[in-house]
């Protein structure tokens, strides 16, 4: 489980490192909570987000009970079978901070990626920054006051047996302007084994299109995907090779690696059942 600070850094080849912030801490159930995580300031922070929390997990409630009747099931099918019922989710708050950039066309807040968790719930501090990618183009998400957009993530997609998409998105960053978002991650347990619903796929009704996958293997799976398939690590792979080898020899043993890796990143990304 990922709770506390953390800082990402992507490299502008001309100006060096540029620092995205986040804070992770779990909102929900009691047990999965560590306050240690917790800021201290403002001081009202604790209060304000267990108020927060009690809201904002309603709206999920009713989500997923409208996602499951859009399936054709009951209100509690999707939140039962496919979380584990309303105590066994988990709710993460995922607080973003990112610092405004000079050089808009070098760096994005967050590289296109689709959530590992079940649903997204976000709100941002008024600045936009959000796109989804549909019908092979980036899309800005505008920004309307009071509203809370929701994005749906891997686990609902598999759940639904493809029905409802996991949603490609990215965020950019402003020129002059700071842009914060407050984001609940809502998840199964990390036991929880993630697969088509038995009500969609059982008595023969459809032809299971994914695996199943425990919610555990399933982050581990596309963290480590992400990080492996980054060019840093082909780079410092490289590197290491460059060390133990000499000449012209280096160079073939440098692009054998480069595209040995490549081969590597296809054959697990169609090996995997990402979804």
């Amino acid at each position: 489980d990922i709770q506390g600070y953390e800082t990402k850094s992507q490299r502008d080849p001309e100006d060096g490192v540029d620092r995205l912030d986040y804070l992770f801490h779990n909102i929900w159930p009691p047990s999965w909570i560590d306050y240690r995580y917790w800021p201290k300031n403002p001081p009202e922070y604790r209060e304000v987000n267990e108020e927060y929390t009690r809201h904002v997990k309603k709206l999920v409630e009713k989500i997923v009970g409208w996602l499951s009747e859009g399936l054709g099931l009951d209100r509690e099918a999707l939140i039962k079978e496919g979380f584990g019922g309303r105590d066994m989710a988990v709710y993460t708050m995922k607080i973003n901070h990112y610092p405004p950039y000079p050089k808009l066309d070098l760096v994005l807040g967050l590289n296109p990626h689709t959530d590992p968790n079940g649903l997204t719930i976000l709100v941002s501090n008024e600045i936009p920054g959000l796109q989804v990618f549909k019908d092979d183009h980036w899309f800005d998400v505008e920004y309307i006051p009071s509203a809370i957009i929701c994005l749906i993530g891997d686990p609902i997609l598999r759940m639904s047996n493809g029905k409802y998409k996991n949603v490609l998105h990215r965020t950019t960053v402003e020129k002059e302007r700071t842009r914060m978002s407050w984001v609940v991650l809502f998840k199964p347990a990390y036991d929880m084994v993630i697969r088509p619903l038995m009500k969609l796929t059982g008595d023969g009704c459809e032809t299971p299109k994914f695996k199943p996958v425990t919610y555990r293997d399933h982050v581990y799976r596309k963290v480590w995907f992400d990080v492996v398939s980054r060019p840093v690590w082909s780079a410092l792979l490289g590197v290491a090779l460059l060390r133990l080898s000499f000449g012209l020899g280096s160079w073939l043993c440098l692009f054998y690696l480069s595209n040995s890796i490549s081969c590597v990143m296809l054959f697990m990304s169609s090996f995997f059942d990402w979804g």
